[in-house]
């Protein structure tokens, strides 16, 4: 079959790479400190990262006042240094390494792909990373899932390149045996950043690839005692001082309660087991779509020869759904490190699809997902403006660009796809989705803001506090946002409506935060207590009000 035209207009291998890296500026970096922190992460994260630097303890991490052992140190290493950089803990500089990981994850899935089948497969691999929602979404947030996402690539990217050339370790003593130590090292840093499962995912999933095709050899040449050994000696340069200093009781808490028991008990976020199988499709959109295409093109005639290293990949993507499938505890942010495998699948079904090498699979695979796209997106565009009007009419202008996005650019892919320009349809597709993603960032998110962040109320009460008063919060949910936003260190969690009333009945004057359906029947049942309301706000899904014990300047 003639190769079609489309297949002559990609760009040399570095310019690949500047072109991808400058998209990702362009998606991630241009907006990123237009809106404040969000819950339920970013504040948080940010205020650990402020409490070890004020503190000087880059050791053991502190939340709140108290030893953070949720997680381990390293990107909040990263975000104190990219606030020093920045010039302090806004929320640029605080989502900066995010926004960094994400880019640099592109550029592995860029190499990751041209590895395995060629440049122009990297190339596409990429933009569908990059376009992929969850993963775009991720790359904005201060959060630490991107920054694992990077080592496991990395982790899983020294693995593929050392399969391929442990063979010239034999013939020529070359680049095998050195490679598969990237393997562990970068084990390390993702364990580094988010514990035992930045090692659990490349591990298993590199020895179950192996394992499924009986390579005994490769098993016995991946240097396993040296690799752990390198792993567990990078670990233990942060891990070993943290014990030193926190003990026993740190280390029941990050290996047990932060680990097995919510992997295995869940201590949040429990889900069924069935969770992602409707979560992930929303995460990967749009290139979901074309995900079942991508596999079935994995398993036809067409790639007989490249059969083991499309296993890689979806033995990659296959174990870490499993993997968090089995977990008690479940969030969509956990699949993040599939991404890249799943992504290059699909950049090599496109690559193969706009070159016209697919003689004997059916195009139809590509026309069905392409219109289910088309279908989802024309229903989208036209009901966003419906759903806006009825429910927040005051941003109704805001979603008009959303249905057009949707609406034309649906209308367009049909056209040039009956036209069988193929190419144009890929990058449209990509436009799309990083226009309507740029167009929230940059309209969207800052306008929704004020509803979202804790900042207002807690300016109500930095400008009321006077030093030594206490500020408390009723209701568990969180005191990252008003820690970070007030500066006030410790917030005290009150729990129990007994532990409330005894601190609004202290002598000296008090603040307390908590829900407004609380403090309606805790006012309406405890007419003894003294409350004053000083103000109201909508934080995120939460109306949270900010009440004293004693009257103060602007109360109502």
């Amino acid at each position: 079959m003639k190769k079609r035209q489309s297949s002559k207009v990609y760009p040399q291998k570095w310019v690949q790479v500047i072109i991808l890296t400058g998209f990702c500026f362009f998606l991630f970096f241009f907006n990123l400190g237009q809106w404040d922190l969000w819950n339920p992460d970013e504040p948080r994260y940010a205020q650990v990262a402020r409490e070890m630097v004020n503190g000087g303890d880059w050791i053991l991490m502190h939340f709140n006042g108290e030893i953070y052992a949720d997680k381990p140190p390293l990107f909040f290493w990263l975000v104190g240094f990219s606030s020093y950089l920045l010039g302090g803990f806004h929320s640029f500089a605080v989502r900066s390494p995010s926004a960094l990981f994400g880019t640099l994850t592109i550029l592995l899935t860029f190499f990751l792909g041209k590895s395995l089948y060629t440049s122009r497969t990297g190339f596409l691999s990429g933009l569908i990373l990059a376009t992929s929602l969850g993963f775009a979404y991720l790359s904005t947030r201060a959060n630490i899932d991107t920054t694992l996402t990077f080592f496991t690539t990395a982790s899983f990217l020294s693995f593929s390149y050392w399969d391929r050339y442990r063979k010239e370790e034999r013939q020529e003593g070359g680049r095998g045996g050195f490679i598969i130590y990237g393997f562990y090292l970068a084990m390390a840093f993702a364990t580094l950043a988010k514990g035992p499962v930045g090692f659990i995912l490349p591990l298993a999933a590199g020895l179950i690839y192996l394992f499924a095709q009986k390579d005994w050899e490769g098993i016995k040449a991946m240097k396993l005692l040296p690799g752990m050994a390198l792993f567990l000696f990078v670990v233990l340069l942060w891990y070993g001082p943290a014990l030193l200093k926190g003990g026993e009781e740190y280390l029941q808490a990050t290996l047990l309660h932060h680990t097995v028991d919510r992997f295995a008990k869940g201590t949040s976020h429990i889900r069924p087991v069935y969770y992602y199988l409707y979560n992930f499709p929303v995460d990967f959109f749009p290139w979901i779509f074309f995900f079942p295409a991508g596999v079935a093109y994995g398993f036809s005639r067409e790639m007989v020869e490249k059969r083991k290293r499309f296993l890689f990949l979806l033995t990659w993507v296959a174990f870490i759904f499993l993997f968090f499938s089995l977990s008690k505890g479940k969030r969509g942010l956990y699949l993040l490190p599939l991404f890249p495998a799943a992504s290059v699948i699909i950049g090599k079904l496109w690559d193969d699809f706009l070159s016209a090498r697919m003689d004997h699979f059916k195009q139809e695979w590509i026309s069905f997902a392409l219109y289910g796209f088309i279908g989802c997106a024309l229903v989208a565009g036209a009901a966003i403006p419906w759903v806006v009007s009825t429910r927040f009419p005051a941003y109704l202008l805001y979603s008009l660009p959303f249905a057009f996005i949707m609406v034309g650019g649906s209308l367009v892919l049909f056209v040039l796809y009956r036209f069988k320009n193929y190419g144009a349809v890929f990058f449209l597709l990509v436009a799309m989705i990083a226009g309507g993603f740029f167009y929230t960032l940059r309209m969207v998110y800052p306008r929704v803001d004020p509803q979202k962040s804790a900042r207002s109320i807690s300016q109500e009460i930095t400008s009321r506090i006077q030093p030594g008063e206490k500020v408390g919060l009723y209701g568990g949910f969180g005191t990252g946002p008003y820690n970070f936003y007030t500066g006030v260190v410790p917030i005290l969690e009150l729990e129990g409506i007994d532990a409330f009333l005894d601190f609004m009945k202290s002598p000296e004057r008090v603040f307390c935060l908590l829900k407004f359906r609380d403090f309606s029947f805790i006012r309406s049942k405890e007419e003894s207590v003294p409350v004053q309301l000083l103000a109201r706000r909508q934080v995120g899904g939460d109306d949270i009000v900010l009440i004293t014990n004693r009257w103060s300047y602007g109360a109502f």
